[in-house]
């Protein structure tokens, strides 16, 4: 297969990461090896960036099920590469969920296996990391919540904390949850596939805790905010146009980005192909996001906002 390497779209990148959703790697799977094809795509693409890749990042979902054969699995489709500086793994509800053998292990392996694939050891499923002086944030599910997040009082004082010392910085803000804010991107109609007209309100969001995290981002300029989880795939201008969602929202200021699976099914889009993460790119004067299929390893054509395949955030 013929590559068209990663490129920046503009010169002096800032911060320059890999992001895939929803991955689901599963030892179960009918084809086991296709999951960990388009992992190892992605894997392999960030690694040949043509400017290093800061960071490789997934928002959760990691797994199907949280369980050592599955993350087994996950660990091959790293190993022999180094697709960035840091390896950055969220935590996902697929990977709290356990099997009938090993009910409780799941949250323990994922931070056993966030320190063997990115070589950092977490003490929670939430954490923070510094990249090249912009701050990532990482909200996480504590324990097997459904397929809501469960986020604690302790973890929400600790998000809170986050946010100031972030706004210190002046720099944009990420804050990554595998769960989208609930009601946005066309919650709960776009969960699930058919849709069903009587999903609860919060159905396939977050959870209970949602416009309290909510509340929180919008007291900062330049926060995004990068979910997963509904399998909704990539859809832009025109999704919004029709339905009035998408893929790329704005609430009061606060960026929503809602990422495709890069392996399963995509349904309420515009490109349900699989394979398909994004390339964040901060520059000195705006955050762009470049939806891209990995496993073609060729950036995608579907019309972002102004007529270009991507989404451009001048800072304020």
């Amino acid at each position: 297969m013929n590559r068209t390497p990663i490129k920046p779209l503009y010169d002096n990148v800032r911060l320059n990461c890999t992001i895939v959703s929803d991955t689901h790697i599963d030892y179960l799977h009918r084809t086991p090896a296709w999951p960990q094809a388009l992992l190892t795509a992605a894997v392999i693409d960030a690694e040949e960036n043509t400017v290093r890749t800061d960071a490789f990042i997934t928002i959760g979902d990691n797994t199907s099920d949280g369980i050592k054969q599955n993350w087994d699995m996950v660990k091959e489709c790293y190993a022999g590469h180094n697709p960035a500086e840091r390896i950055l793994l969220c935590i996902g509800n697929h990977d709290t969920w356990g099997d009938d053998d090993h009910p409780y292990d799941a949250i323990n392996y994922f931070k056993e296996y966030t320190e063997i694939i990115c070589g950092r050891k977490i003490d929670n499923t939430y954490f923070a990391e510094v990249v090249n002086g912009y701050h990532l944030i990482f909200l996480g599910s504590e324990k097997d919540g459904g397929c809501a997040a469960y986020i604690s009082d302790e973890q929400i004082a600790w998000f809170e904390k986050e946010m100031e010392k972030a706004g210190k910085s002046g720099k944009p803000i990420f804050v990554f949850c595998h769960q989208a804010l609930n009601g946005r991107h066309g919650l709960p109609r776009t969960w699930g596939y058919p849709a069903d007209p009587n999903w609860p309100a919060d159905e396939g969001g977050i959870g209970d805790r949602s416009e309290q995290v909510a509340a929180i981002m919008k007291k900062y300029k330049n926060v995004y905010y990068l979910s997963g989880h509904s399998h909704m795939g990539l859809s832009g201008e025109s999704m919004m146009e029709r339905e009035g969602f998408s893929t790329f929202e704005i609430e009061d200021g606060l960026r929503m980005i809602n990422f495709p699976t890069t392996a399963c099914g995509n349904a309420y889009c515009d490109d349900a192909s699989q394979g398909i993460g994004m390339q964040l790119e901060v520059y000195d004067d705006r955050v762009v996001f470049r939806p891209r299929n990995y496993y073609d390893h060729e950036f995608t054509t579907v019309v972002i906002r102004d007529g270009k395949p991507y989404a451009e955030y001048p800072l304020q």
